[in-house]
């Protein structure tokens, strides 16, 4: 069992991080065959209304599926049934497959709203996407990279080692927004060298779920955590860096 959990659990990542990469390339219309712009064999064949309404169902259906997995009263009961050594992986595994079905019924609406391309501006805008990938990457790794996605959680049960009790802290990104990853994410979903209607239907619908569900996770957050996070919640924005500016060192106030 406990070799088991931990190649099942080496192999969900190594899923999600392929299907990872096949949604930056999808999302940017980069390399693959099937794009946001690019119908899959499965994508349906849709007039724009209804497109537009099945893409924001498609999205739906990816964000309760995050949402329902990642709350602790789901864990609870799903741990019933699943090792807490695979919770996690297990998580994600679902979390691939209902990404991998976003990509692959999507239906493209390639009407274009407007196209950089060819211009210095798309330089600076797919420079931006790639970054805000970046970003999320790295919070990653500023908190638990390794536990975020599973492999820590089925090393500890193979080991027979305890985890370290989890400790609140704030490195580096998260001392600016309290929420990188996901400022992460809606930098690059926002740095659009071509927009189309589906792009951008795909953009406003996955805001509106980060926001959502951001929300939600404070929530979750604020009941584990108590006045220590209210008082990072206070001191620290959301998503969006605040910028002070600097009083010149040696300034002196008239009296």
């Amino acid at each position: 069992m406990r070799l088991f959990a931990m190649a099942y659990s080496l192999t969900c990542y190594a899923l999600a991080v392929t299907v990872l990469v096949a949604l930056i390339l999808f999302i940017e219309g980069l390399i693959l065959p099937v794009t946001i712009n690019q119908p899959s064999p499965l994508s349906p064949q849709l007039p724009v209304l209804p497109a537009i309404l099945a893409n924001v169902a498609l999205i739906a259906f990816w964000g309760l599926q995050h949402s329902v997995m990642a709350d602790t009263r789901f864990k609870a009961w799903w741990t019933q049934f699943v090792h807490p050594a695979i919770e996690r992986s297990t998580f994600i595994l679902f979390t691939t497959l209902s990404t991998t079905a976003l990509m692959l019924f999507w239906s493209p609406i390639p009407i274009t709203l407007w196209d950089t391309s060819g211009t210095p501006l798309a330089l600076v805008l797919c420079a931006g996407y790639f970054f805000g990938w970046a970003v999320l990457l790295f919070a990653t790794f500023l908190i638990n990279h390794f536990h975020l996605f599973g492999l820590e959680q089925a090393y500890r049960f193979l080991s027979q080692t305890q985890s370290k009790k989890a400790t609140f802290v704030t490195p580096l990104l998260y001392r600016i927004v309290r929420h990188p990853m996901m400022t992460g994410i809606l930098v690059s979903l926002w740095c659009v060298p071509h927009m189309t209607v589906g792009r951008l239907v795909f953009n406003l619908a996955m805001t509106a779920y980060i926001l959502i569900g951001t929300r939600h996770e404070e929530d979750t957050l604020v009941a584990e955590l108590g006045e220590e996070y209210e008082a990072y919640r206070r001191s620290t924005p959301m998503l969006l860096p605040r910028f002070k500016a600097r009083k010149p060192r040696g300034s002196m106030v008239a009296g």
